[in-house]
């Protein structure tokens, strides 16, 4: 289903329309090379350019890749285009559908290719080196859970313990959530709900993160109340995620300069810099939407709070390699059994389904297992992976006839592909997203304060332009 058009005034419904009305004309602004320099050219950079824009700044964009986007990336080079970033928009994504509905990308009632199928009651398990259905987990051999535990699918473990996370009253109440007893390890908080060792070792062979230890249970308390405060259907970009950054590049007027590396930063009272490969930009303001994985990099003089130094050096990203499977046919349709698969073996994570036509397969892996793919190659990888997959799913031998790896982690600009809260980091990644710099700027899905993702990205945006606004 297409989302109905928003008209210009619905699209700047809320905060956005507060940034643009009633603002200091431009002529309030003195001359400078530049008004405002914006550093990354994915959601937040694109959106928080754009809004400046509205009120008559001059703003120049700069992107390290050959491409819009950051961490949307639609692989159009590969058969069926299947996605290796940004995928779902919830139903509360209000600013991200508005701008769709601004830059005339069709948004259509679809879950994604391959997402969602892992949850379901039918994913192929690969468990203790066995094979089985979901339905003879509970009486199987590899099953080495405790007691009530074993009635329970490894990919609903964490819902079976969600006891064991805090209970947010909103999304945004993780900002002001106390330390002691929240912001504890995800590993931690299991153990104290009562989750076995082994019931927490299959938690972590497929969770959207690094490690249990890793994690703070405030960042999936979160993602948990995320959910609860917007069900309903989620939306994708028709045409592939990256038709949406596309058109928001495409709506501004000032230049959006695609392979422009920024080698440092600069800020001081009255302005800041920017420095490239090539050249030193002058400007009143920069907005710095890099990773703060892959800002760590970056060489930055400015006053920085302390929380936001230390987000900078230590907020930690998922790391995580995709594997995109082709195959002659569909052959996860000839063996009768469930076409997703959810494996503890390290290198195969979750196995999703991407199409039939042309047939092509996701297979999804974090943490160490993505850095062990990483660390193999491609061909090396191949080599290794097929057999596993012919090994779990008998069906497919002699049906695989490509493998291309992506990686998050390994891309300089990126260094993961989303954030997430590290255990004890909650207080200071709260003050860093409440900070507001006088010249320099910062904003990403990192730094949204109530939204994760595409939609955190935009919330952060939005506060990054209105800093800037206010000072006009």
């Amino acid at each position: 289903m297409i989302m109905p058009a928003l008209s210009r005034r619905g699209v700047l419904a809320g905060s956005s329309a507060a940034l643009v009305a009633g603002l200091a004309p431009r002529s309030a602004w003195s001359a400078t090379t530049q008004d405002v320099v914006v550093i990354g050219a994915g959601l937040a950079g694109l959106h928080t350019a754009w809004l400046l824009e509205q009120v008559g700044l001059k703003v120049t964009v700069l992107e390290a890749e050959r491409r819009v986007g950051g961490r949307l990336h639609t692989l159009d080079d590969l058969p069926g285009k299947p996605e290796a970033g940004g995928i779902q928009i919830g139903q509360s994504y209000r600013i991200l559908r508005g701008i769709a509905a601004r830059v005339g990308v069709a948004l259509d009632e679809d879950a994604g290719a391959g997402v969602g199928a892992v949850g379901s009651s039918a994913a192929l398990l690969h468990i203790n080196g066995q094979t089985l259905r979901a339905e003879d987990w509970p009486t199987s051999s590899a099953n080495q859970l405790v007691g009530a535990e074993r009635a329970v699918p490894p990919f609903a473990l964490a819902g079976f313990y969600g006891r064991a996370l805090p209970v947010l009253d909103t999304p945004a109440s993780w900002l002001d959530a106390p330390a002691s007893g929240q912001d504890i390890s995800y590993d931690e908080a299991l153990r104290q709900a009562g989750a076995s060792a082994e019931a927490r070792r299959l938690i972590d062979s497929n969770m959207n993160g690094n490690t249990l230890a890793g994690i703070s249970a405030l960042s999936l308390a979160r993602a948990v109340a995320l959910r609860r405060a917007g069900p309903g259907p989620t939306l994708t970009v028709r045409g592939g995620s990256q038709r949406l950054p596309e058109a928001m590049a495409g709506a501004l007027t000032g230049d959006v300069r695609l392979g422009e590396n920024v080698r440092a930063i600069r800020a001081s009272a009255s302005g800041a810099e920017v420095i490239t490969d090539d050249a030193i930009i002058a400007a009143r303001h920069v907005v710095c939407t890099i990773p703060f994985a892959a800002l760590r990099d970056v060489p930055i003089e400015a006053d920085l709070p302390p929380a936001m130094a230390e987000m900078i050096a230590a907020l930690p990203y998922t790391r995580a390699t995709f594997a995109y499977i082709a195959a002659k046919q569909p052959f996860w349709r000839d063996d009768g059994g469930p076409e997703t698969i959810w494996s503890d073996h390290p290198l195969i994570g979750r196995i999703f389904v991407l199409d039939d036509q042309p047939p092509m397969l996701k297979l999804w892996t974090f943490g160490a297992g993505a850095d062990a793919l990483d660390r193999m190659g491609e061909a090396r990888a191949a080599q290794t992976l097929i057999p596993l997959i012919e090994q779990i799913r008998p069906s497919a031998q002699g049906q695989i006839t490509g493998l291309k790896l992506f990686s998050w982690q390994a891309n300089p600009h990126a260094r993961g592909i989303y954030h997430h809260i590290g255990t004890g980091q909650a207080s200071a990644l709260s003050a860093a997203i409440r900070w507001q710099g006088s010249r320099l700027h910062f904003a990403g899905e990192h730094l949204g304060p109530v939204a994760q993702g595409m939609e955190g990205a935009l919330e952060s945006a939005e506060r990054a332009a209105q800093a800037i606004l206010a000072q006009a």
